[in-house]
């Protein structure tokens, strides 16, 4: 693609048949712009090359007028760079115009959503597909239909797309947890660490499946290692118990170290368990008294009287130095 712009030249240089052209201006430089972090040049680039044809460059001027990247938000130029790309059938111009006007911004309806999303779903989209399968779940700008909303996500699913099979995971947890389960192992076979955390539990726990130690040991074990909190307090857990895991209260610190400093409540308290009594990591009762602060209550009775039970022994036991810098590190 190319285009060129003439610059204004005076009646002399046009006697001299001389003529100023500025450069060439494509899709390449303005993406080069936007990665060096130059969002004016960007836009200023996409702008002449959409206006030249390239449907590439008016995607890349409608995100930037949409996300604001210059410093302005405008969702009707936005829209307008869009649907230039959209008539030419660009796969990224039909999705963002879905989500626009699933917010109803620039007088886009919910309507129009389910029209741009079934055009890029037709394309193979899958992001497209689990958008329109949470349109047609809900009803909005379209009638409602179960079925319909079931089947895009298998369709998006079956292009490999991790987040629509962990979403036919969700959708029958509570109907049918053995086909729950069967879906978010195969989420988690493709690498989402969220349907492994889910699927590790349902094994470890009661949900219409036999619990199987290992299964739950290795899924949890995968989540874990993709840092999810929760998942790194409970494989701690099964490596402290030696459930399903070879034992080490060594590993198990490490792993509820993480999930305390990832934010998890369970994790917080369990490090401070193991560093009030020295198991697996030395002992140290300022930081078992900063971690028991910071796990706080969680609405689970065992776990609040397990907690309130170590934070007595803490007060009772250890010197209010100890303590108070604890609670001025945790303030």
């Amino acid at each position: 693609m190319s285009g060129t712009f003439a610059l204004g030249v005076n009646s002399a240089a046009h006697a001299n048949t001389a003529t100023t052209v500025q450069p060439t201006v494509n899709f390449e430089d303005a993406l080069s712009a936007y990665n060096g972090g130059d969002a004016v040049t960007a836009l200023s680039h996409a702008k002449v090359a959409a206006r030249n044809g390239s449907a590439e460059a008016a995607v890349m001027a409608g995100y930037i007028l949409r996300k604001g990247e210059t410093g302005i938000i405008n969702l009707n130029e936005a829209k307008s760079w869009y649907m230039q790309a959209a008539n030419q059938n660009h796969p990224d111009a039909l999705v963002a115009l879905g989500e626009m006007a699933i917010k109803n911004e620039a007088g886009l309806t919910q309507s129009d959503a389910v029209a741009y999303l079934t055009r890029a779903s037709d394309m193979g989209r899958t992001d497209a597909m689990r958008a329109l399968s949470d349109l047609y779940r809900t009803g909005q700008g379209t009638v409602p239909s179960a079925k319909k909303s079931e089947n895009l996500l298998k369709k998006a699913s079956q292009s490999f797309d991790r987040d629509a099979t962990k979403r036919l995971g969700d959708r029958h947890i509570d109907s049918d947890p053995k086909q729950a389960l069967k879906y978010y192992e195969q989420a988690a076979d493709a690498g989402h660490i969220e349907a492994a955390y889910i699927a590790g539990v349902m094994y470890a726990e009661n949900f219409e499946i036999r619990p199987n130690s290992a299964k739950s040991a290795a899924l949890l074990k995968q989540a874990a290692e993709g840092g999810h909190a929760a998942a790194q307090a409970d494989y701690g857990l099964l490596v402290y118990q030696g459930y399903g895991a070879a034992r080490s209260e060594a590993e198990a610190a490490k792993w509820f170290e993480k999930s305390a400093k990832g934010g998890d409540k369970e994790g917080q308290f369990l490090y401070s368990f193991t560093l009030a009594k020295g198991e697996g990591v030395q002992q140290n009762f300022e930081d078992a008294y900063y971690w028991l602060l910071k796990s706080d209550k969680s609405g689970n009775d065992e776990y609040d009287k397990d907690r309130a039970e170590l934070k007595k022994r803490l007060e009772a036991n250890v010197d209010a130095n100890i303590l108070s810098r604890a609670r001025a590190r945790a303030n």
